[in-house]
C-alpha cells in the first residue's frame, strides 16, 4: 500500500510536471526577462501541517518548471493548492495570484516557496498571505467605503426607526445624541435588508450594510449600496442634522445616474449612485420620525458601544475589530437591545489570516459566506446573546448559549470547540458594564468581573 501510494503521488507529480513544462513556453514569451537566478531552486514554505517542498527551475530568468518534492498537508487538499503551479508559470511567480479555496493555507506555503526562489537582483520581497479567491474577488473596485466603527465608547440617548418599504424591504435607522445635548448627533447608521422574497434567494433578508451585497452591487453597476448611507450619515454627524430642504435644483431624471463621479444631488447634498429609492423611501422618512421624536417626546432608552481592534499576541491588529452594543431602559435599567459583531477591515492587507482576506469591508454577523470554526454560525450564536440578556440574563453567564464549550462530537450537537469570538465578548462586556455602573444606568449582573 505505501508504495502504491507512492507510486501515484509520483504520476500525479509527473502529470504537473509535464503540464508545467507545456506551459512553459507561454511563460518564456509573456513574461519579464532576468526576474530569478538561472538554475534548479530547492525552496519551501509552511502550509497548514509543515513545510511544503518545491523544485523550481529557471531559464533566462524565467520560471520553466516547477514540482512538488514533499509535503504533510491533507493530500485531496493539497492536489487542489498544486493548480496553482500552472499558474505560477504562466505569471512567472507568485505576485497577484489568490489562494484557491478551501485549501488557502496549502496555497500559501506553495507561494511562499516561490517567494524564496532567488532574484537575478539580489532581492527578496517581503511575503505576505493571500486569501481565497471568491466571487467578489473578480475585480478591483475603484470605489472605496469604510465600515469601521468609531473605537472606543460611544454613549446617549437611543432612538431607532424600522419600516417595510418598496416590496417589503425592511429598513432601519439609527440615531445617538448626546445626553447633554440633543442636538449633538454622536451616531447616525442606516441598514437595509433584503425583502424575503427578494429575486436573488441569497440575499432574502440578509442585512446591506456589511455582507457581499455591496460587492456583487459593485460589480453589475459601478456603485455600492452602503455608499449612499454612509454619505447622508457622515452629514448628519458633521451638520448635527437629521433632515435637510429640498434642493431646488435636484432634476428626478438624474436619479441614479451617474452624471457626476459617481454622485447625484439629492436633497442639497450628494449622494453616491445606486441606493437613491432606499435613501428616498426608507432613510429619510424613518430619520424624520426620530427627529419629531427628540423634539417631543425624546428617548427613554441610553445607548452604550464599545469597539475595539482585536490584537495577536505579538499586540499586532489582526484586521478585526470587535463591537458590542447594549441599549437599557432608564426606569428599570434593564437591557432592551444587544448586538455584538467582529468587523473585518476595509483592506484585504490588512487582515492577518489568509483564510480571512476574502471577507474585507464585510462583518462576521452580516456576511454570507463566513463560516465561524465553532461549527454554528456567528449570527445563530450573537441572536443567542440578545434573546439572553433581553430576558434578564447576565452579561457574564453564557454557558448555556451556542458554541461556548468543548464538545468533541459535532454530529451531536452540531459544533465541535468554543468560538473565541466569546473570549473577545467577554473582555468588551467587562469594559462597557464598567462604564455604565460607573454612570449608574444599569442593574448588577451575575458573576460580574470586579472593577
Amino acid at each position: 500500500m505505501k508504495y502504491g501510494k507512492t507510486f501515484r503521488l509520483s504520476l500525479v507529480c509527473s502529470a504537473l510536471a509535464v503540464s508545467a513544462f507545456a506551459l512553459s513556453g507561454c511563460a518564456s514569451f509573456d513574461a519579464p526577462k532576468g526576474k530569478y537566478e538561472d538554475g534548479t531552486h530547492l525552496v519551501s514554505g509552511k502550509g497548514k501541517k509543515g513545510d511544503i517542498q518545491l523544485e523550481v527551475k529557471v531559464e533566462n530568468g524565467n520560471i520553466i518548471a516547477v514540482k512538488t518534492l514533499a509535503h504533510k498537508e491533507t493530500e485531496s487538499l493539497f492536489l487542489n493548492a498544486e493548480r496553482l503551479l500552472p499558474e505560477i508559470l504562466k505569471n512567472n511567480g507568485h505576485e497577484g495570484i489568490d489562494a484557491i479555496s478551501g485549501a488557502t493555507y496549502s496555497s500559501n506555503g506553495i507561494l511562499k516557496a516561490v517567494n524564496d526562489v532567488p532574484r537575478a537582483d539580489g532581492s527578496k520581497p517581503a511575503f505576505e498571505p493571500v486569501g481565497a479567491r471568491s466571487a467578489s474577488d473578480k475585480k478591483e473596485f475603484k470605489l472605496k467605503w469604510s465600515i469601521q466603527p468609531q473605537l472606543g465608547v460611544v454613549k446617549g440617548e437611543y432612538f431607532y426607526e424600522e419600516a417595510r418599504f418598496r416590496q417589503g424591504h425592511m429598513g432601519s435607522m439609527l440615531i445617538v445624541t448626546d445626553s447633554q445635548n440633543a442636538r449633538d448627533v454622536l451616531l447616525a447608521e442606516f441598514n437595509e435588508s433584503g425583502r424575503p422574497n427578494y429575486y436573488t434567494r441569497l440575499y432574502q433578508d440578509v442585512p446591506k450594510r456589511m455582507s457581499e451585497y455591496n460587492f456583487s452591487m459593485g460589480e453589475k453597476k459601478g456603485t455600492a449600496w452602503v455608499q449612499s448611507s454612509l454619505t447622508m450619515e457622515k452629514l448628519m454627524m458633521d451638520q448635527d442634522k437629521l433632515t435637510f430642504e429640498l434642493n431646488p435644483d435636484f432634476d428626478p431624471k438624474l436619479k441614479n445616474k451617474l452624471a457626476e463621479p459617481n454622485r447625484l444631488k439629492y436633497l442639497g447634498v450628494d449622494v453616491v449612485a445606486g441606493a437613491s429609492n432606499s435613501v428616498e423611501q426608507s432613510m429619510i422618512p424613518l430619520t424624520a420620525k426620530i427627529n419629531d421624536r427628540i423634539q417631543t417626546k425624546g428617548s427613554d432608552q441610553l445607548f452604550y458601544q464599545l469597539a475595539e481592534k482585536l490584537k495577536d499576541d505579538k499586540g499586532r491588529w489582526t484586521g478585526i475589530t470587535a463591537m458590542l452594543r447594549l441599549v437599557v431602559d432608564k426606569n428599570s435599567k434593564t437591557i432592551t437591545h444587544a448586538y455584538y459583531d467582529e468587523i473585518f477591515a476595509d483592506n484585504k492587507q490588512q487582515i492577518r489570516d489568509p483564510s480571512l482576506k476574502g471577507f474585507y469591508r464585510q462583518s462576521k454577523y452580516q456576511s454570507i459566506y463566513y463560516s465561524e470554526p465553532s461549527r454554528i454560525g456567528f449570527n445563530v450564536m450573537m441572536d443567542g446573546l440578545a434573546e439572553h440578556l433581553k430576558a434578564g440574563g447576565s452579561l457574564f453567564e453564557i454557558n448555556d448559549l451556542p458554541a461556548t464549550g468543548d464538545t468533541g462530537s459535532y454530529a451531536a450537537t452540531g459544533f465541535t470547540k468554543r468560538s473565541d469570538a466569546w473570549d473577545n465578548y467577554l473582555s468588551l462586556a467587562e469594559k462597557l458594564y464598567n462604564e455604565m455602573r460607573s454612570d449608574g444606568v444599569i442593574k448588577a449582573h451575575a458573576n460580574a468581573p470586579k472593577a
